[in-house]
């Protein structure tokens, strides 16, 4: 790589984006939904073990759903890779800043709700459809949806939830395959406190990954853009600096060899 790449990093945030699931999925998810009415009544709150509400069923075959995410995009090397996206099993998770370094940065401002780690430096969003090509085991979904459906009575409680989802994600790690197609799609600078605005220059691009924790890379394919990214071609690579974050999906590096900087870049 070169100083000529366009680098951008993200950080995805999964509770801002909604999923389109298979019906098998949809009875489990009734499931954990119901246990989460349940955790949510005082009385059985506060006398049954969260464990005790945890998702529990067969394995699910959720070969072709799809989960959408997305994101702020910032310009590469924003964010710190020593503090913000260290592997979760090997921190302190006594640590009072836990969360921000599992979250790439962003800051928890309540259950479930952040808010962006680098607002000076976003650039622009992306927006992204991953479709699973392999059957997930029911432990790695349930682990992961649960935490976000029942809620956690303190951050000791969120910690230990989402170590949960960690361990069972670090189990699959290369044996969960997905297809994403995702725009990445920067504003102009017109207003640069407003990254919301119209967009000028956007990326298009699909590529094939594998799940993991932290520190897979893979290549991906540009199928063209808008502005004076229209027509564009060739590939790019995804570094994944860290899944899942603590809001629920990950946060990546990605690199665009020799494709020129977009319209507005922060001075």
């Amino acid at each position: 790589m070169t100083d000529q790449d366009l680098i951008i990093d993200t950080i995805s945030d999964a509770n801002k984006f909604g999923q389109t699931n298979n019906w098998k999925l949809q009875i489990a998810l009734s499931g954990i939904k119901r246990k989460a009415i349940l955790a949510r009544l005082p009385i059985i709150s506060s006398l049954i073990p969260r464990g005790s509400l945890s998702y529990v069923g067969k394995n699910l075959p959720v070969n072709g759903m799809i989960a959408h995410g997305g994101g702020p995009i910032h310009p590469g090397g924003t964010i710190d890779d020593e503090y913000c996206c260290q592997h979760p099993l090997d921190l302190d998770p006594d640590d009072p800043d836990f969360i921000a370094k599992t979250s790439g940065g962003l800051h928890m401002i309540s259950d479930g709700e952040f808010e962006p780690a680098y607002p000076d430096k976003i650039i622009g969003n992306f927006t992204a459809a991953n479709r699973f090509l392999t059957n997930v085991s029911k432990d790695f979904i349930g682990a992961s949806i649960d935490r976000k459906v029942i809620p956690q009575k303190n951050n000791k409680e969120r910690v230990k939830a989402f170590l949960h989802s960690v361990v069972e994600c670090d189990k699959l790690d290369r044996k969960i395959i997905l297809e994403q197609t995702a725009t990445f799609a920067f504003r102009s600078n017109k207003n640069p406190k407003e990254w919301h605005e119209p967009i000028t220059d956007s990326i298009h691009g699909i590529m094939f990954f594998e799940w993991g924790v932290k520190g897979q890379r893979f290549p991906g394919i540009i199928l063209g853009g808008t502005g004076k990214y229209k027509g564009a071609s060739g590939v790019f690579y995804r570094e994944r600096l860290l899944a899942p974050n603590f809001a629920g999906a990950e946060t990546f590096r990605i690199t665009f060899p020799g494709l020129p900087r977009p319209d507005y870049w922060p001075s």
